[in-house]
């Protein structure tokens, strides 16, 4: 047992060194795919298949509790554990820019949890060749290089570039694509629409971006879930608030939006008019004791609404309020200028009327329904071109139930160079086969004809 006169003061050094760890983590958002408790689960759905991320607490025989702080740096920074090569869906590519110490404190704090014995419920099962995960070193081979973002001499922005590019590794999913899966930095954190869910431009373009953001939207945003009634976060990045950024310091958060506004914008042409609108033009909906409900009762004495107006009443009105003003104070969203409502590009908002919010995404954010079971796709249309025109400030929304269909029956088509890829893959495996079996059977041909020989002998 350790004793003597500095031991008080190194005992404070490792638990500075283990909190500094654990706030690695949630910047780096470990809990957001591993779980709180680190014992993995998440499923990132891409067209070779679902990967899931794993149990990463320290148990010996299910998670981390054998690695070394050199094999963890391995996975961050080359996506090489151990035992096995991880799928880039690990987002080390980002990660691989995080500072020695900032690993070193990771470590101590992820070995310094408890450790869970189990394996998630589901695990990674790829079908051939994606399976062979050796495959995976040509695709490092080809991407995993030095890149070339936006970086400022600037401390503030030297440190947003760091949380945002490596740690927050916003780029993973805010960034385009190519068809082998590599970010486009090019497009850097231009947006991207991943597994069913719009990731929107993170550059600071007026109007496909967050150009009328200002860096208190922005640190709100990430904080809280929301920011000025106008904007909401929603499906994974929900998940990111909760689990990560809403743990990060103020300093930190202002270093992110400094360096969001900073980086030079990128116009990607999938928004005709901002997501929010510039603070100046912004409203500020009130709501009054009782005000919905009396307002309901009033409405319902309408004798024929229309199509939409009854389905907006019968569904989204007791929450939101029949002039879109919300409850606010009771975190129901307003819809007036709303940015799910707002943007041309609708994915976010179908995602949200089919299969709604469940509680707990945000903190102390109600759970929000959603309708897939309740409402065909021509209603959810219907419903979300009510609201997209009445609240969000659209002159029109031309909305079909295909457009319904196609986020309800989402799955993620696999490029054509992949697709080439499995089909070379299966030629070169039933070829290889087919010599083998073609071998064997000259091989039985051959020694059944020595062996007639010999007996005519």
């Amino acid at each position: 047992m350790l004793a003597g006169p500095g031991f008080a003061e190194t005992a404070r050094d490792a638990a500075s060194y283990i909190e500094h760890g654990e706030y690695v983590a949630r910047a780096s958002g470990c809990m957001s795919c591993h779980r709180e408790d680190l014992s993995g689960g998440y499923q990132v759905e891409t067209p070779m298949g679902t990967i899931v991320a794993t149990n990463i607490s320290p148990s010996l025989e299910y998670g981390i509790g054998n690695y070394s702080r050199d094999d963890l740096a391995d996975v961050l920074r080359r996506g090489v554990a151990p035992d096995r090569r991880l799928y880039p869906a690990m987002p080390y590519a980002s990660y691989r820019g995080m500072t020695d110490a900032d690993i070193d404190a990771l470590y101590l704090w992820l070995q310094d949890q408890e450790p869970v014995h189990s394996r998630p419920e589901e695990e990674t099962d790829l079908p051939f060749p994606f399976n062979i995960r050796s495959g995976v070193l040509a695709w490092n081979w080809l991407y995993l290089n030095e890149r070339d973002l936006p970086q400022h001499d600037d401390p503030v922005l030297r440190r947003g570039a760091y949380l945002v590019n490596h740690l927050g590794h916003c780029g993973e999913c805010h960034t385009p694509r190519n068809d082998l899966f590599a970010m486009q930095d090019d497009l850097y954190l231009a947006g991207e629409v991943l597994d069913g869910w719009l990731a929107p431009n993170l550059t600071p373009d007026p109007v496909t971006g967050l150009g009328e953001w200002s860096e208190r939207d922005i640190a709100d945003y990430l904080s809280k879930g929301h920011a000025d009634n106008v904007v909401q976060a929603a499906g994974p990045m929900a998940d990111f608030v909760r689990h990560a950024s809403s743990h990060l310091e103020e300093d930190d958060l202002a270093a992110i939006a400094a360096y969001l506004k900073a980086i030079p914008p990128i116009q990607t042409g999938l928004h005709d008019m901002s997501a929010i609108p510039p603070e100046g033009e912004r409203v500020r909906p009130e709501h009054a004791y009782h005000q919905i409900r009396a307002e309901m009762a009033e409405a319902m004495t309408v004798e024929a609404p229309t199509a939409p107006e009854r389905l907006f009443l019968e569904h989204c009105a007791a929450c939101h309020g029949v002039t879109g003003q919300g409850q606010p104070q009771a975190y129901y969203p307003p819809l007036q200028q709303n940015a799910a409502l707002r943007r041309e590009e609708t994915t976010n908002l179908l995602q949200v009327l089919l299969y709604g919010v469940p509680a707990g995404k945000l903190p102390r954010a109600p759970a929000m329904p959603g309708f897939a079971d309740e409402l065909n796709d021509e209603e959810i249309a219907m419903l979300a071109n009510f609201t997209r025109t009445t609240y969000g400030g659209r002159q029109d929304s031309d909305l079909t139930a295909e457009n319904v269909t196609r986020i309800r029956e989402h799955e993620e088509e696999m490029p054509a160079p992949l697709r080439m890829l499995q089909l070379a893959a299966w030629a070169g495996l039933i070829g290889v086969s087919a010599l083998i079996v073609a071998g064997g059977l000259i091989y039985w041909w051959r020694a059944r004809q020595r062996g007639m020989k010999r007996q005519e002998s």
